[in-house]
């Protein structure tokens, strides 16, 4: 924290509660570390193709002001199982990101925000801004497209993917003729 900003630094606790409607308006600077499971993330929950209890992401968050701008600086890192877009089987991702929110106060200052860094992101101020909901939104974002195996480590059985496996259009040519 920026000890000379005159703001008093209050410690906010990772929890869905105390994330879920941040005073961003406030003249305060925020600092947080913690754990947020899989479980108080619904949409990434329904992502997963298996969870377990050390699933989840480790989060460490600290604001400031830059003139007159709160900015807020959010470290993720942690883990999550996907399907497999090959196999099907369980894909761990791991997710290591810095994200640098800097907070607007309208909407027209936050689409000219310049989109050159990706780290970097406006968002528009308010006195319950939902940070649980931008954190999930930024690990949705990471999440790749279509997850995979690298190449030659898909979990196929030797029956789904060996080279004596039956062409399953065989069965229509026959009920061709």
């Amino acid at each position: 924290m920026n000890s000379h900003s005159g703001h008093p630094i209050i410690p906010l606790p990772i929890n869905p509660k105390s994330l879920g409607k941040v005073d961003i308006l406030a003249p305060v600077t925020y600092q947080g570390e913690g754990f947020i499971g899989l479980q108080d993330l619904p949409r990434l929950h329904d992502e997963c193709s298996k969870t377990q209890p050390t699933d989840g992401f480790h989060c460490a968050i600290q604001s400031h002001y830059e003139g007159e701008k709160p900015v807020m600086e959010i470290s993720l890192q942690g883990r999550m199982h996907l399907s497999c877009q090959r196999c099907l089987q369980p894909l761990l991702f791991e997710l290591a990101q810095k994200k640098r929110f800097v907070f607007v106060k309208t909407e027209e200052e936050a689409d000219e925000f310049p989109l050159d860094n990706e780290d970097e992101e406006a968002m528009v101020a308010s006195h319950s801004f939902d940070l649980l909901e931008a954190i999930e939104d930024e690990i949705l974002l990471a999440i790749p497209y279509a997850p995979k195996h690298p190449t030659g480590e898909c979990q196929l059985s030797h029956e789904e993917g060996g080279s004596d496996r039956q062409n399953p259009f065989k069965v229509l040519k026959s009920l061709k003729k």
